[in-house]
């Protein structure tokens, strides 16, 4: 063979080894855009790395996680049975999107049975995008908004549409019951509305551009109940929402909010009681707009947990909330994320309840 040859079959097969390396360079990428585009947001796969140690949620226990996600919401409850609900995700930071899906893997959360946008405000709406798109839901619940209200909002929605099963529109009435008789409990909305009730919050809220105020009054407004402890989730409902609630409580004793619906073990009625209650969440991160006078009169919280950030520019949570907490419960504690950071409330099959904190 000729020295021609040679060099000719040896350029030959460098090139092939160029060929063969570029495509296995560009495979390797596709798969990486592909995986980040449809499987896992890969900014975060170092969380997998950097797991807390969680303590497991022991047999007949209600947990709810009041999440530190800085000046936003976030609230993971795991229910008796097993079943689990994401309400709101905090904002679309990195940190926080991050710190959010770190403490699902540390509750050996697979794919969450409910999630539940309380209203489109970015700092409820911003990490559920990512949550959905990790780990999956059988059920989303949202606010009926116009869906160009904002960036968080839409891209949301569109999360939601490709990785749930079940979207439902919050209103009144609307529930989540324990599979089995044993250790019974439930969540029920109790606002807004229902959608097919023409409702000056949901007109407000379809319109352009509406304002932060209007938005705030479409959350959703949550009633827990668990081993004879009872608790009220607010969103950024304001002072608006809550008197109406206290209003049709009152003047019709509760049985405005009494709802007949079926389970696996028969018809249960359900019956929030929203006087003395044992933990609410304070309105709008704390904020004077909301935990109004009215509401906390009626409530009179034993615990009152307020999600807001550190240092916050706007002064949450105020005092006036605290005051209005406090002038009808002088014993009431208050637990703070901007000074706790994640806080664990855990209700024992027998009633009896603990709290604590972890810095994750």
């Amino acid at each position: 063979m000729s020295t021609h040859t040679v060099q000719r079959n040896k350029k030959a097969r460098a090139a092939r080894r160029k060929v063969v390396f570029l495509s296995a360079a560009m495979l390797i990428v596709l798969c990486i855009c592909l995986i980040d585009a449809y499987l896992f947001p890969l900014r975060y796969f170092w969380a997998f790395a950097s797991v807390p140690d969680i303590s497991a949620r022991q047999e007949g226990e209600l947990r709810v996680h009041f999440l530190d996600v800085g000046q936003g919401d976030s609230i993971l409850l795991e229910f008796p049975d097993g079943k689990n609900m994401l309400i709101d995700g905090g904002d679309s930071s990195e940190t926080v999107c991050r710190n959010l899906i770190r403490y699902c893997k540390g509750l050996k959360i697979d794919t969450f049975n409910s999630i539940l946008l309380t209203h489109p405000d970015t700092d409820h709406a911003g990490g559920l995008d990512d949550v959905l798109r990790v780990f999956g839901a059988e059920t989303v619940f949202y606010p009926k908004c116009d869906p160009d209200c904002n960036a968080a909002y839409r891209s949301f929605l569109t999360a939601a549409d490709k990785y749930s099963q079940n979207r439902l529109i919050s209103c009144l009435y609307r529930n989540i019951v324990s599979e089995t008789a044993e250790n019974f409990y439930y969540l029920m909305f109790l606002s807004p509305f229902l959608p097919e009730i023409e409702s000056s919050y949901y007109t407000a809220a379809n319109e352009e551009n509406p304002s932060s105020e209007v938005l705030n009054n479409v959350s959703a407004v949550t009633y827990l109940e668990y081993a004879g402890r009872r608790m009220i989730l607010t969103g950024d409902a304001t002072v608006t929402v809550e008197d109406q609630l206290v209003h049709d409580y009152t003047e019709t004793e509760g049985e405005v909010f009494v709802f007949e619906t079926a389970t696996p073990y028969g018809t249960r009625t359900l019956r929030p009681n929203f006087a003395d209650i044992d933990f609410l969440k304070a309105g709008h991160h704390g904020s004077a707009s909301s935990t109004g006078e009215a509401f906390c009169e009626l409530l009179k919280p034993d615990c009152l947990f307020v999600s807001a950030g550190a240092g916050n520019p706007y002064g949450h949570p105020s005092l006036a909330a605290m005051e209005n907490v406090l002038a009808v419960n002088e014993e009431a504690e208050i637990y703070r994320t901007d000074e706790l950071g994640n806080i664990l409330l855990t209700i024992a099959e027998d009633g009896s309840y603990t709290v604590e904190w972890m810095d994750f």
